[in-house]
């Protein structure tokens, strides 16, 4: 029973570093495409921009894994992520973006499999609770995921036609960019 539960740990942990990969890839490619006045766009002023979005999930990654997981203190300031206003260039956001990533990847790359199963006290929005690292993880990844397509549907917004698709083959015709 033990050797399942292991192996069923690992596949866990394989996975997750394949979620938040192909997160990543998918916001790098959207990101590649706008420049530094768009990253900050908002399609109403109450929304986030692209910028803000980059914050807030680097944040959440750093909270859930570094924090939450891995036991460090929390330095987290969700509210700045969402008010910040200055034009932050690209390159900082991704910069900031790309550390938390590779902080999240190293720690889950560092967890057994038996560390899934046990409990840390993690701050949700309504107060603190204490969730399974796997729980963690889990949900630390589709966050992400969910802002990824969030972010994309704001690149597409915004570049219309000039969108680039990350594989047009894989894109009916009619719905591919001329050129």
């Amino acid at each position: 029973m033990l050797e399942d539960r292991n192996a069923a740990g690992l596949a866990f942990l394989d996975e997750a570093r394949v979620r938040i990969e192909e997160s990543v890839g998918l916001i790098h490619h959207c990101v590649e495409q706008i420049d530094d006045e768009q990253i900050w766009w908002r399609p109403r002023g109450e929304m986030n921009s692209i910028g803000n979005l980059l914050l807030h999930v680097a944040g959440n990654l750093r909270q859930r894994f570094r924090s939450d997981i891995g036991g460090e203190a929390d330095a987290r300031d969700r509210f700045a992520e969402f008010t910040e206003r200055r034009h932050i260039p690209i390159v900082d956001l991704l910069a900031t973006f790309d550390a938390s990533v590779a902080d999240a990847l190293a720690r889950l790359q560092a967890l057994g499999p038996e560390a899934l199963a046990e409990t840390r006290s993690t701050r949700r929005l309504g107060g603190e609770a204490e969730k399974s690292v796997l729980a963690i993880a889990f949900q630390a990844i589709n966050h992400l995921s969910g802002h990824a397509q969030e972010i994309l549907h704001m690149t597409r917004m915004q570049l219309g036609g000039s969108y680039r698709f990350r594989n047009p083959g894989d894109v009916p015709p009619e719905m591919r960019t001329p050129g």
